[in-house]
């Protein structure tokens, strides 16, 4: 009994919601665990029945899938050993989303309604940390976080506190009143009292209107920066009406500490503040965070689970390679069993003339947008059309003009223009950047002219960002993307749909820690295989040399 006790507060230990209580509290909570086993392929629950338990994944694994309205079959998340689910639906009593599966022999933990609705009122905590960590799948479905690697799951998603936003909007309704006294004030020295009527009706709602529009517009702004922590990365996600929008994101394998900051007693009171994730030698600041502390200790959970996992996998690792080693036929699955697809060589090539994105192999490469190109070519051709236009309308006051000298130099500019054209052409078609499988690379050649060089690891990427400046960016969906390594940043200025140049730099660094780490291991139980190998031929050796004698 005390062995079980042990292992419920262990996983409870891991469980994001249930970083608020104590181990005493945890240990109430760990009586109203039940355990099943399930063999593989059996239902732990189906789509759209009634929402009874909260389930617990001891040991094993469960696939949670669901049946579109078309028929088709979407996998929505595996979820292993640590893991909690269903817990969605019950807390808002919806009828499961999904059918969930065990895909391996499979122990759970579960909480009954009843038990866990128990918890929930008993210990107001861990709710903050449910309505916090959980979203409705519909909900996600309409935020459109297109930029989610596949297997990749939110673990929180939240805005800025809503009084810096209902500061602004105050101010705006002060200014507004401001005006409105000023500007009535000044029409009343009018002496036509119908003028004064009108002109004070007019300038109060236009006055009024612009303050609606702007606080609207503050409150949309708002509406649309998260905060969003998955088991991979902390993303913050912001976007300006009209304006500008980005994404900008720390790997956790990269956090190197966290740190909530509080300005003032009343942010301590209204639980808003900063948080500051530091890496090796960059941060970033998340500024008026709703509840830091919250995001704090589930980014803390995540990074302690993702340690947990790591040590169970190379224990399994190693009980595989020593069974090999002894010779055993029945094989155990291994983290390198797993086959991780490149996401650079899953892409299709692009060839047009004015492709930005171009994959070959192992490799992507990246032109600026061809807007760029045309922002240095339309002046000379426009001047061009514009000559052409004048030639063609007013030929008898252009020779007058400009002469016949002058005349043939304007019959000659279509070829300078077109070598204009080339050149510019070139210049745009020789600014690259790359991504390969373990370096990102900037080249800068100017046609018959310099050529710059700048290349980094990409496992020395700190951070990663990117962002849409303007109007005409959001509208061609140009910006930049800024690359953070050791003490310097590159940046891919200009690139076509930068979310996608952010994707594949995301993906491209998940792929190539997967295989340092696994390379690592491979070699370390390789080694450790040698070891044993050494150390049964040194015992066989020595029994051999040295036989047991009989008993007297």
């Amino acid at each position: 009994m005390l062995n079980e006790n042990k292992r419920k507060l262990e996983t409870l230990h891991q469980i994001l919601i249930f970083k608020g209580l104590t181990d005493d509290e945890l240990n109430v909570v760990s009586d109203l665990l039940d355990s099943e086993y399930l063999q593989k392929g059996e239902v732990v629950f189906s789509q759209n029945r009634t929402s009874e338990n909260v389930y617990i994944v001891q040991s094993g694994e469960v696939e949670l899938s669901r049946i579109e309205k078309d028929g088709g079959r979407r996998i929505l998340r595996e979820y292993h050993a640590g893991d909690m689910f269903g817990v969605t639906d019950l807390y808002l009593d919806n009828p499961r989303y999904g059918t969930a599966v065990a895909l391996t022999e499979t122990e759970l933990y579960s909480f009954s309604k009843t038990g866990f609705n128990w918890v929930l009122n008993t210990y107001p905590q861990v709710e903050t940390y449910l309505k916090a960590s959980k979203l409705p799948p519909e909900r996600l479905q309409r935020l459109k976080l297109t930029w989610l690697n596949q297997g990749e799951n939110i673990n929180l998603i939240t805005q800025r506190h809503p009084i810096g936003m209902i500061i602004r909007i105050l101010g705006i309704a002060f200014l507004v009143s401001i005006v409105i006294t000023l500007l009535v004030a000044s029409i009343t020295f009018l002496d036509n009292i119908l003028l004064v009527t009108a002109l004070s009706i007019s300038v109060s709602s236009i006055t009024t209107l612009v303050g609606l529009v702007i606080s609207l517009i503050t409150y949309l702004e708002w509406r649309n920066d998260y905060f969003i922590v998955t088991d991979l990365r902390v993303v913050w996600r912001e976007r300006s009406i009209l304006r500008k929008t980005s994404r900008r994101e720390i790997p956790l394998r990269r956090i190197q500490s966290l740190s909530v900051k509080t300005t003032n007693t009343l942010a301590r009171m209204i639980q808003v503040g900063d948080l500051i994730i530091r890496t090796f030698n960059s941060e970033m600041e998340l500024k008026n965070v709703n509840r830091p502390d919250i995001m704090k200790n589930i980014i803390d959970g995540l990074l302690d689970k993702t340690q947990k996992q790591s040590f169970r996998s190379e224990q399994t690792a190693i009980r595989q390679t020593i069974r090999s080693q002894l010779g055993y036929e029945d094989a155990i699955p291994t983290p390198e069993d797993q086959q991780v697809q490149n996401p650079i060589e899953k892409q299709e090539l692009q060839s047009t003339l004015f492709s930005t994105r171009i994959v070959e192999g192992g490799k992507i490469t990246y032109r600026k947008h061809w807007w760029v190109f045309l922002k240095k070519a339309w002046l000379p051709s426009f001047g061009f059309v514009g000559t052409i236009l004048l030639i063609m309308l007013f030929p008898k006051f252009v020779v007058n003009t400009v002469g016949l000298v002058g005349l043939i130099g304007l019959y000659t500019s279509p070829l300078i223009m077109i070598l204009w054209w080339i050149y510019q052409y070139e210049d745009w078609r020789n600014d690259i950047y790359q991504v390969t499988k373990d370096r990102i690379i900037d080249r800068d050649k100017k046609p018959f002219g310099k050529e710059s060089f700048r290349s980094a690891p990409i496992n020395n990427i700190q951070s990663v960002g990117h962002e849409i400046p303007n109007t005409i960016g959001l509208l061609l969906n140009v910006g930049n993307v800024q690359i953070h390594v050791g003490e310097e940043t590159l940046t891919f200025d200009g690139v076509y749909d930068p979310a996608q140049v952010h994707q594949d730099i995301s993906l491209a660094m998940e792929k190539l820690v997967l295989d340092i780490e696994r390379a690592g291991s491979k070699r370390e139980h390789e080694r450790m295989a040698t070891w044993l190998e050494i150390y049964h031929e040194e015992t066989e050796g020595k029994s051999k040399a040295n036989p047991t004698k009989p008993s007297p």
